[in-house]
């Protein structure tokens, strides 16, 4: 299988602008082959379609945006989503907490009708608040990040794979988001442009499947009562890669899976005590850790499932 990874990464590391995406767009398409592939605009959102979803009774997708830097990595904790909700209201808090202290010391202060020194307390008060709102941009929508290696280069990577090895095949199909990181627009909007692929096709989302030893699989309820889920375990328990597949609310993961009433998500997670699963350096400079060679064996076993049904 050829290595789309290093080459993704080399190519093109960033697919943030209108211009990166397109130039990525252009080269997948034409790794192709012969493949029915087509670009699809679903509410001024890109998606790259390869061969007949509406037919298709498994969906492989992957997001090829790629994310904005932010201060703090943006941490997977896919098995302990007390540890998940902690993370994520310890970087919310000091943001909202700090403004409203300011703001009620700024009315007390203001209180106290000192004209005298009203413009200067306003002025501080000003200024404060351009640095904590450019904090706060920084954090969620900072500069394009020009390392993506493992978000998503690698779930990328794997479904090109997958279509080079499965090929043009009746009841499956391939499809490369666009605008995942922006809130799963890409996949909402073209679920709400396919009703009967949103209802019924198994959806496998593969997203940051890479700087992990273990693969894990969280499927929702309708998921996994497809006959089709029970067969895609069969195969990755055949298959090179280590995976771990979680009923539905004992793992979790937030992407374009959970745009389709039969999605799958799958990550790649190293694990520790307390901690669980977990991927980090997710939307950070560091995230430059993914083997070709574990992307390959995921590809290679997904498409032995793929040639089976």
């Amino acid at each position: 299988m050829k290595d789309y990874l290093d080459e993704i990464d080399q190519r093109y590391p960033m697919r943030n602008s209108a211009e990166q995406k397109a130039a990525f767009r252009a080269y997948a398409l034409a790794e192709a082959g012969a493949v029915p592939s087509r670009e699809e605009e679903n509410e001024g959102h890109v998606n790259l379609v390869f061969g007949d979803p509406d037919t298709a009774r498994v969906i492989f997708t992957a997001h090829y945006d790629t994310p904005r830097r932010g201060l703090l990595p943006n941490l997977m904790l896919v098995t302990n989503p007390i540890l998940a909700w902690t993370y994520r209201l310890g970087t919310l808090i000091p943001l909202l907490l700090v403004p409203a202290l300011a703001a009620a010391w700024g009315v007390w202060r203001l209180l106290d009708l000192d004209w005298a020194l009203m413009s200067h307390r306003l002025l501080l008060l000003g200024v404060y608040t351009v640095v904590y709102f450019g904090m706060f941009y920084l954090m969620f929508r900072g500069p394009a990040n020009a390392r993506n290696r493992n978000d998503n280069t690698s779930g990328t990577a794997a479904v090109l794979g997958l279509l080079q090895l499965v090929g043009a095949r009746a009841g499956v199909a391939c499809i490369l988001f666009d605008d995942e990181e922006k809130g799963k627009k890409g996949s909402k909007a073209f679920a709400k442009a396919h009703p009967d692929i949103k209802e019924k096709a198994l959806v496998v989302n593969l997203d940051c499947v890479d700087n992990g030893d273990t693969h894990i699989f969280c499927g929702s309820a309708a998921a996994q009562e497809d006959p089709l889920y029970d067969a895609l375990k069969e195969a990755l328990e055949r298959g090179g890669s280590f995976a771990r597949f979680f009923p539905a609310g004992k793992a979790s993961m937030n992407s374009d899976h959970k745009s389709f009433d039969k999605g799958v998500g799958v990550c790649a997670c190293r694990h520790k005590p307390f901690i669980g699963y977990y991927n980090d350096r997710i939307h950070t400079a560091r995230d430059t850790v993914a083997d070709p060679k574990t992307v390959s064996r995921l590809a290679a076993a997904l498409a032995a499932f793929a040639k089976g049904i």
